[in-house]
């Protein structure tokens, strides 16, 4: 603080000393404050202090001359696709994310062409549980790597620069921050730290504000904002559910809080209980810090011995002189005896070497948010300036909220040279899961604070089922009818296409192949909920992707920019050559002739009359790598098998969303019949989508007493199923029902995977499986190809993320199917090698190793956006193969062409597609025109 003194002569009488006007013309200067002197000041003559606050403290408020343009939008509602509603506040320097960011909200943000590099703060929404943050780690990861690639591009530019100019600096790429803030309720830290194992970024700051108490309910209240930076004030409204049992229900006084905080000395009085807690809160946000912002290098590696190592892992020993190279002698475990020698294993990322974390419940506190922008000064009036005597130079600092002294000594304040202060415009953040939070929303004292309320022209209501149609929400809406009230709901909105890309490439997949390509369920009349979409009321409106209320320059509601329901046939014809689409039907009709040819039908009931299960089903729901595109989602794939149930392989982001649109009404029973998940390994594009799957089977079983007691056989490496032990005490979504499948380590002189116990009898008949088996690839930490088999010899390979395996070749001899990561073409194989990944012929080349019946190919890289290259020698017919007819003839060296073939049918796949293990060579007729359809396109 800067103190000025006023002083008063010692002669001055007491009298006259006592009486002297407080000097307030002075408190016209901004951020002035004057206070009487205390007694013991009066003999030096000091009579009134002065206060200034430094300049950097001084709130500004933004130049009228240079108002950014200012709108909020709502970028996503609940559909199959997009579970949450996601709302984008933009300002020209930032962006921030207000609401839910569920699975799926990141794919539809790339299909909206939505940019989020300049987010640096998310606003989360509602209760911290997987259906409002289960995007949030694709979210965060996608922010981080767009950083890392552009600062990467930056320093390749500037190594050029420093050539000539050694000291140029390197700075942060325009338009992208460099650090994310998260706020959110109880458990936020939390649920970000349980993924600390898969999840790792460096240079990337990352801090969660977690607001566990009621900010207005502090021992002094207070308006002021919770959040402020140049652009808004955001104020945090925790709301309790009145289901729950709150610890205090009244505001304690200011005697009662300090009591609690200190003793006489001034000391941290905290009960034990609160102590732990906060040391418990401090360990999960420095796990979640060292997740992002370490400087952890993976090719550090550290001494331990031998017996020590933590296995899978690839161990190093130094040679005789010196140097480092890979062990490659006896392991432990193996049944001889393995002297316990020095070793160099890679340090394991920080995050990672927190074994467990403290212990926490479930929220039961949802979220909402008040949010507004500055005051913003009123323009400049130049004539009123000319009435004083001020040097013109002096206006500049008058525009900017300065005052200025005239040569007379008058002062000279802002406010008497400038317009009317607009005041700022805003919008609040109400999330509601069930009624049980509404009494506790609309008593909350916000609502009638008129500082806090000034300028809030809409508020978002983000309800869940049933919510809307509550009297007391009704009455509150009434109430404030002044106030613009959009609601969102999986009740009231449509369950519209959210990703019209995907859904327009499969509707011209379908009109080649409909039985293998059917089109994704959706509907502009009917919600999520299965009900008649709402209609706008006098009360509120229904939100709808793309509303937009801007509030700067001028307060607009632009409802043209709502998402019109996508017209999928005109966007698949739309550009379309005629040409192409002639040689397109020409192929089609070729392959519909020739699947329904009886001798075509004859040959495949004769070559496949041995395969168990034909009628097994297999549907790709995400056939993408790394991150969700506008084409193919990461990845997941289900397999039917009538008479056993449903089994599902790995489970990445919004699998869900990807379920709904397949099964649309049939999903409940698809949920109840499913028996096991396969996780292969710890990337985020393998299992990201679990917990939702797991919570909506746990859901609908539980709704009947027949399999209310079911268990669930999940399968995986042993820190995935670590990861589903520590997010159960974030949210419940059935843990206790899952029957854990753990594999650990390698069988001694093997890579094949050790697991506890095998499947017994009472399994069996559970599961539907008579065995699992896996062994290790190559590719990351714990990374895992498995073999599932059913009594009646059906056999499926399922290969994960890997480079070619002779082991997985061996555990799969004779599989029925093999489903194979293809993420490269041929052309790329240096590519796979770098990325620990397979090409399209060696991920065939396993299956003919196997001699597996049919291929299936997915998980390709996000490059192809659309469809990979495949040739003839891939795809073609079977081959013939020239045999001899008689032992006879083969001793005379004669032989004979005979019909017999390879039985291998090889097949490329795509979101939404569906195809029976017996149909693998109907639907190879149609690759012809598949590769047709596809010829030009290339990746975007």
């Amino acid at each position: 603080m800067h103190v000025g003194l006023i002083y008063k002569h010692r002669s001055t009488s007491k009298s006259s000393y006592d009486h002297a006007v407080v000097p307030t013309g002075l408190l016209k200067e901004p951020d002035t404050l004057i206070l009487r002197a205390p007694p013991s000041a009066h003999n030096y003559g000091v009579r009134f202090l002065l206060f200034q606050q430094p300049p950097s403290q001084r709130p500004v408020l933004p130049d009228p001359a240079k108002r950014m343009l200012n709108w909020v939008q709502l970028v996503s509602t609940p559909t199959a696709d997009t579970s949450g509603t996601c709302i984008l506040l933009h300002f020209d320097n930032k962006r921030y994310v207000f609401g839910r960011i569920g699975e799926g909200t990141q794919r539809a943000l790339t299909q909206r062409k939505v940019g989020f590099g300049k987010v640096e703060d998310l606003f989360l929404s509602g209760v911290v549980d997987w259906e409002n943050t289960g995007g949030l780690m694709g979210f965060v990861l996608t922010i981080a790597d767009m950083l890392a690639d552009a600062k990467g591009k930056l320093e390749e530019n500037n190594v050029q620069k420093k050539r000539n100019n050694p000291g140029l600096p390197v700075s942060t790429p325009d338009g992208l921050v460099s650090r994310l803030n998260i706020h959110g309720g109880k458990n936020i830290s939390h649920l970000l730290a349980t993924s600390r194992r898969f999840i790792f970024r460096k240079g990337f700051p990352l801090k969660p504000h977690e607001i566990r108490q009621d900010p207005r309910l502090a021992a002094v209240p207070s308006s002021e904002p919770d959040f402020k930076d140049v652009n808004i004030n955001v104020w945090y409204m925790p709301v309790q559910s009145s289901n729950s049992r709150p610890t205090s229900s009244r505001k304690r006084s200011h005697d009662e809080f300090s009591e609690s905080t200190e003793d006489g000395s001034g000391r941290n009085t905290k009960s034990p209980a609160e102590a732990d807690a906060e040391e418990d809160q401090k360990l999960v946000e420095t796990v979640v810090s060292q997740m992002f912002n370490s400087d952890w290098k993976m090719d550090a590696l550290v001494e331990t011995t031998l017996h020590q190592a933590k296995l899978p892992a690839k161990v190093f020993v130094r040679d005789p002189k010196g140097h480092i190279q890979v062990y490659d002698g006896p392991m432990p475990g193996n049944g001889q005896h393995v002297p316990d020698i020095p070793v160099l294993v890679r340090q394991p990322w920080p995050g990672a070497m927190v074994h467990s974390l403290p212990r926490t419940t479930p929220s039961t506190q949802s979220m909402c948010y008040i949010v507004k922008g500055h005051d913003q000064r009123g323009r400049f009036n130049r004539q009123e300036a000319e009435k004083y005597d001020i040097p013109k130079f002096e206006y500049k600092r008058l525009a900017g909220g300065e005052s200025v002294v005239c040569k007379d000594g008058t002062v000279v304040t802002p406010e008497m040279v400038l317009g009317e202060t607009v005041l700022g415009r805003g919008f609040a953040v109400v999330d509601l899961p069930d009624i049980s939070f509404v009494e506790p929303l609309v008593t909350r004292t916000e609502w009638s604070n008129e500082e806090i309320m000034r300028g809030i022209h809409v508020i978002f209501w983000l309800l869940g089922p049933d919510v809307s149609s509550d009297e007391r929400l009704q009455e509150f809406m009434t109430k404030m009818s002044s106030i613009r009230h959009v609601v969102t709901s999986p009740d009231l909105c449509p369950n519209m296409i959210a990703l019209e890309s995907v859904t327009t490439q499969t509707y011209k997949l379908h009109h080649i192949d409909s039985e293998r390509f059917p089109l994704p369920i959706f509907s502009n009349e009917r919600s999520l909920s299965n009900t008649p979409v709402a209609r706008s009321t006098s009360t509120y409106e229904v939100g709808r992707t793309g509303k937009m209320i801007q509030f700067s320059p001028q307060l607009l509601h632009q409802d043209d920019q709502i998402l019109p329901f996508p017209d999928i046939k005109k966007l698949a014809w739309a550009t379309a050559d005629k040409a192409v689409l002639k040689e397109i039907q020409r192929l089609t009709e070729v392959a519909r002739a020739k699947v329904a040819d009886p001798v075509f039908q004859a040959k495949i009931e004769k070559v496949e009359a041995d395969i168990p299960n034909r009628d097994a089903e297999v549907i790709t729901l995400g056939t993408g790598s790394a991150l969700p595109s506008k084409y193919r989602n990461v990845s997941a794939t289900l397999l039917r098998v009538p008479g056993y149930g449903n089994y599902l392989f790995d489970c990445g982001e919004n699998t869900l969303g990807q379920l709904r649109r397949v099964f649309g009404d049939e999903l409940p029973a698809v949920l109840r019949d499913l028996k096991a998940v396969w996780i292969s390994h710890l990337h985020a594009d393998h299992h990201l989508g679990t917990a939702a799957v797991l919570r909506a089977w746990h859901t609908e079983t539980s709704k009947s007493p027949e399999t209310a007691q079911s268990r669930l056989l999940v399968a995986s490496h042993v820190h995935m199923l670590d990861w589903l032990r520590e997010y159960a005490d974030v949210e419940d979504y059935g843990y206790h029902r899952l029957d854990s499948y753990a594999f650990r380590n390698w069988l001694p002189g093997t890579r094949v995977a050790r697991h506890p116990r095998a499947l017994s009898a009472d399994d069996v008949a559970a599961y539907g499986l008579s065995s699992i088996d896996a062994c290790f690839v190559t590719h990351c930490h714990g990374a895992l190809a498995v073999v599932f088999t059913w009594p009646s010899g059906l056999k499926v390979a399922y290969s994960g993320d890997c480079r070619p395996s002779d082991h997985f070749a061996d555990l799969g001899r004779g599989a029925t199917l093999l489903i194979h990561e293809s993420t490269f073409d041929d052309e790329l194989r240096g590519d796979a090698l770098a990325k620990k990944h397979s090409t399209m012929s060696e991920a065939i080349d396993v299956g003919r190793r196997m001699g597996a019946r049919r291929i299936l190919l997915t998980h390709f890289s996000q490059r192809y956006q659309k469809v990979p290259t495949f040739d003839d020698e891939n795809f073609g017919e079977v081959v013939e193969e020239s045999e001899p007819e008689s032992e006879a003839e083969a001793e005379a060296g004669k032989k004979i062409v005979k019909k017999t073939k390879r039985d291998e049918v090889v097949l490329v796949s795509f979101d939404y597609m569906r195809v029976r293990i017996g149909e693998f060579r109907k639907a190879q007729a149609f690759l012809p025109a598949v590769q047709k359809l596809f010829e030009d396109v290339t990746a975007q």
